[in-house]
């Protein structure tokens, strides 16, 4: 108990009447405070004490220090201390409606991005998906309820610690209001008096440089009760002195913390690590000493940092302790003495007071990132840049004129409108060569990249961030003003290296800059971490000029080859073919083919950009060559364009019909209009162009923001589906004559095959209108070959030796799924049917002998046909059998293979309908037939140039399909049934077929 500094009250009260006063509000205070104070474990269990027991070990310390000299005290400054110990941690006590403020706090959200920006912070997995606001999401990042409670605890515990020193400023001011204290204020005791003291129990938090500030912080002296003065800044001091100081080892409650659990966070854990290493403490008026010895190396950490910061208060409030202390009378802070801390036990350390951890060396790291490919083009950091600019640009767009236009202005789908309405709010890009490097090399010369946009600019605060790799997302104020944006003009957001991926091409940046935020122009030079200077930045206060508008300028130079001897010609790109129009290659030695790149690329990125990017190109002979433009698509598609809201994505998409298959070229995927690479999914017969307008660029994109990141693969695609999806019911709705078009019917129709679902219920609406399509080499329409008794198909063969007559009776097929819409097709009537024949069979001519469509990569023989009938039932012919079983073996790959069966033949090995094997079709695309299947008893070894099935691998293979067969056999009786197919094959088939010979070659390995 604070026994002495309250005798020392009691006894000035005497003195005067309104001093009494003060003492009649501490008799109240120190009964009522302690009873909130009880509450604070609530949230914080895993915390040391901050209750009662804190407050008077404080006051304790205090009377330590102070010793004999708290007679010198005035009643006022008296009470104060007395107060402030009981009031400074009130901020922890969180009753259920600031629990609640916080949740609906855009702060508050602010403080989960910092944490989901943290990989290693404890809480980051449940910050990454908490939403107060969905309770399906709110506590997914937990495991179980408990730790979801745990998880929630710690959270909201962490938020009201960074703040608990303003609350209980706050707090003081109207304690019944904000937390439901009945201490009283009342006239007898100036408000004045109040608002001191909340500002007391505030500076415990704050850095020392506030404490005494003129400005914001504590005044030196202050009229108190009475005649008194009392002294703030003293108090406060005192108060941090005594706070610092309550470090022995009983400073946490083995109650609470079995009520926190062994899911305690490991800071909470090192901290009691920290208080239990106590093992001298000394605190008295002449002296401080305190000795550790810890256990771990995590409390070891701590126990430095907390007996580094009693150092570095001491120093402060000894260097400024004439501005402290109320008098000379009493005397100066005691003497620090031996401040120690070892850690025990066999644990060593490699320097004092640093965790032992490996550390990466910065100018290595970037040599590495140099060297790493990262980009694929050295002038990657062109699009960095021009993306940076476009995204500051845009963040202002939105902090200046969000008032001031309606809110459908900044609707994606009236981007047209946003675009003209921001045309003069372009980047602006020069490249100027400058002149050749002091080398004199006659095949060089330096060249200028100047860009310029109406940004937002960088302040201070900006340039700490962006002077670290990846720093822009813990840029909490501006990622903060981000999140109010909608989602389509928000930035891509920090990703890669960013700004410094310039240094891969030079080893200065000048930036002249003017922020919005704090007004200030600064000239700001970046030096390379690996040039001389070692990443220096230096920045210099630019004299305030009215008419230097906001934004950013960027200057570097770059050393470019000004002559090629190799190079190839692509009309696609402008800027290049400006220079070779102009280059006479016998009396021209000038080229600067890399600048014309350069140009080139920046044409690229302003194809889609949101706003304008216009450029000039300046070369050694003073020709201007002027580039850049900005749409997002093509004016006379905008009509047909889809903005979609799925899932939380912005999407802008577009699809058009073709006639040609499968395949990337179709494919045009670009995140907030900057093109990347996407080719996990095949999607027929249509052009697709689609928009990421929303999210960052981390959840879509490599490092290198030029490919898809391989966990985001089946995301996208499964985007791109949903979406398509979408685009063609809002075009069925427009127009249900859609489906009588023959394109859209095949589109249709193939993806029924390929995607099942609601695409089948279109394609069924359809009604095989693609029927009316014309088969690409007959000249006929699919109709008029289902009329035909006869007709057949084939992968593209080349047209081998067909005679006229038979080709317009042939289909070629463009792809696997098409033979499959065939198949269903023709199947609906039930006297039509579908066999597999060989050339011999129809008469043709034999290609060679035994080749194989693998050669060619469409997976199916160039002999073997489907034959389209409405007589035949057979499912293949035996040389189309043979062929296909001799065909099977693959030279870079060990298989087995699925035989489609119909009717009674080899029954007793029907696989279930439902058997999923890691095998292949013997015939590919027979899975759209109407049959069974059975597993083939061979193994095909490629590598070994054998078609094996010994008796030890036919066991096997009994032992493992006896669960999967349709009929319940025995495997003596399954055994017997492949032997008879076996030498049903080996005998029968391949010597009928004319195959024998070169079966017994491929077949080295028989059952004996």
């Amino acid at each position: 108990m604070a026994d002495i500094l309250i005798k020392h009250l009691k006894a000035k009260a005497e003195e005067h009447s309104a001093l009494a006063t003060l003492l009649n509000q501490w008799g109240y205070d120190e009964k009522i405070i302690p009873k909130a104070l009880q509450t604070v474990g609530n949230l914080f269990p895993h915390y040391s004490r901050h209750d009662e027991s804190h407050c008077k070990q404080i006051l304790i310390n205090i009377e330590r220090l102070l010793g004999d000299n708290i007679k010198l005290l005035t009643a006022t400054d008296t009470w104060l201390l007395l107060e402030a110990a009981y009031w400074h941690d009130i901020g922890m006590v969180v009753p259920a409606d600031a629990l609640k403020d916080a949740l609906n706090n855009p702060a508050f959200e602010t403080y989960l991005d910092s944490i989901r920006n943290s990989p290693n912070h404890e809480l980051h997995r449940f910050a990454l998906t908490f939403d107060a606001k969905d309770l399906t999401k709110c506590f997914s990042g937990a495991d179980t309820p408990l730790d979801a409670l745990d998880k929630f605890r710690q959270l909201m515990a962490e938020w009201f610690r960074q703040s608990h020193a303003t609350r209980s400023n706050a707090i003081v001011q109207d304690p019944w209001a904000t937390v439901g204290i009945s201490s009283p204020r009342t006239e007898l005791i100036p408000a004045r008096l109040f608002r001191l003291l909340g500002n007391i129990c505030q500076m415990h938090g704050v850095p020392f440089s506030d404490l005494i500030s003129n400005t914001k912080g504590l005044p030196f002296r202050e009229a108190g009760m009475a005649q008194e003065d009392c002294h703030p800044r003293f108090v406060a001091c005192l108060l941090r002195m005594g706070d610092l100081l309550d470090m022995d080892d009983n400073r946490f409650c083995p109650v609470m913390q079995r009520i926190a659990g062994e899911n305690r966070p490991h800071l909470s854990k090192a901290h009691e690590h920290k208080h239990a290493a106590i093992r001298h403490l000394r605190m008295d008026r002449e002296r401080i000493e305190v000795s550790a010895e810890c256990e771990n190396i995590d409390g070891y950490i701590e126990t430095f940092k907390w007996f580094d910061w009693l150092k570095q208060e001491m120093q402060d409030q000894m260097s400024h302790w004439q501005d402290i202390v109320p008098s000379r009378e009493l005397g100066l802070l005691p003497t620090l003495g031996e401040i120690s801390v070892r850690l025990a036990g066999e644990y060593q350390l490699l320097k004092a007071g640093e965790r032992p951890q490996f550390t990466v060396d910065t100018a290595k790291a970037f040599e590495l990132l140099q060297g790493s490919n990262l980009y694929n083009t050295k002038f990657a950091c062109i699009r960095e840049l021009l993306q940076n600019a476009i995204d500051a640009t845009l963040l202002r767009i939105w902090l200046t004129k969000r008032d001031v236009l309606p809110s459908w202005a900044f609707n994606q789908e009236n981007y047209e409108s946003f675009q003209k309405e921001f045309a003069d709010w372009g980047v602006k890009v020069n490249l100027v060569e400058t002149g050749v490097p002091a080398s004199d090399d006659a095949g060089k010369s330096f060249w200028r990249i100047h860009i310029k946009d109406k940004g937002t600019g960088i302040s201070r605060t900006d340039l700490a961030h962006m002077s670290r790799v990846g720093g822009s997302q813990r840029n909490t104020e501006r990622q903060s003003l981000i999140k109010s944006m909608p989602e389509w003009i928000k930035p891509s957001g920090a990703f890669g290296i960013g700004l410094q991926s310039v240094f891969m091409v030079t080893d200065k940046i000048t930036i002249i800059t003017k922020s919005i935020f704090t007004n200030e122009q600064l000239k700001i030079t970046m030096h390379s971490p690996t040039g001389v200077n070692e990443g220096m930045v230096t920045i210099k206060t630019i004299p305030f000029d009215v008419s230097f508008d906001y934004g950013t300028e960027i200057k570097f130079e770059v050393e470019i080859e000004n002559s090629s001897k190799n190079w190839s010609l692509d009309r696609r790109k402008a800027t290049q073919m400006h220079f070779i129009s102009q280059f006479d290659p016998v009396l021209n030695d000038y080229f600067p083919k890399d600048a014309a790149e350069l140009a080139d690329r920046i044409i690229n990125f302003s194809q889609k950009s949101i706003l304008p990017i216009e450029g000039v190109l300046i070369d050694g002979y003073e020709c201007n060559y002027h580039f850049g433009k900005s749409k997002l698509f093509d004016a006379s598609r905008d009509q047909s364009l889809n903005y979609i809201e799925l899932n939380g994505h912005n999407i802008i998409f577009y699809y058009e019909l073709n006639r040609s298959s499968f395949g990337p070229p179709n494919f045009h995927i670009s995140f907030k209009g900057q093109p990347f690479k996407f080719n996990a999914i095949k999607i027929p017969n249509i052009n697709i162009e689609l928009d990421l307008m929303s999210g960052k660029a981390s959840e879509w994109l490599n490092a290198s923001r030029d490919s898809i990141a391989s966990d985001a693969k089946e995301k996208l695609g499964e985007l791109i589906l949903e979406v398509l999806k979408i685009a063609v019911e809002r075009d069925i709705e427009k127009n249900e004559a859609i489906f009588k078009d023959p394109l859209f019917s095949l589109f249709l129709s193939k993806m029924a095959i390929k995607y099942e679902s609601h695409w089948r219920d279109f394609a069924i609406k359809s009604n095989d209108a693609w029927l009316d399509l014309v088969e690409i080499w007959g000249g006929n329409t699919f109709r008029e070959y289902f009329e035909k008794n006869e007709f057949f198909a084939c992968f593209h063969s080349y047209r081998y030796d067909y005679s006229k007559n038979f080709s317009s009776s042939l289909i070629e097929i463009e792809d696997k799924d098409f033979i499959q819409i065939l198949w269903r097709a023709w199947g609906k009537e039930s006297c039509n049917n579908i066999s597999i024949v060989d050339r011999k069979d129809i008469g043709l001519n034999e290609v060679d002998e035994y080749i194989s469509i693998r050669e060619f990569n469409l997976h199916f023989s160039i002999n073997l046909f489907y034959k389209f009938s409405k007589s035949e039932k057979n499912l293949y012919t035996d040389r189309a059998l043979a062929r296909a079983l001799i065909e099977g073996l693959d030279p870079m790959n060990c298989s087995r293979y699925l035989l489609p069966c119909r009717g009674e033949y080899w029954e007793e090995l029907y696989l279930k309908p439902e058997t999923a094997l890691r095998v292949e079709m013997l015939y590919p695309h027979s899975i759209g037939l109407n049959c069974n299947y059975l597993l083939l008893p061979f193994l095909y070894n490629g590598f070994k140039g054998s078609i094996e099935c010994t008796n030890h691998q036919l066991d096997q293979i009994c032992n493992f399909i006896q669960p999967h067969l349709i009929k319940q056999l025995s495997l003596e009786e399954i055994k017997k049934a492949y032997k008879n197919l076996i030498e049903y094959i080996d005998g029968n088939l391949m010597k009928k077929t004319g195959n024998s010979r070169h079966w017994t070659k491929l077949r080295q390995k028989k059952i004996e």
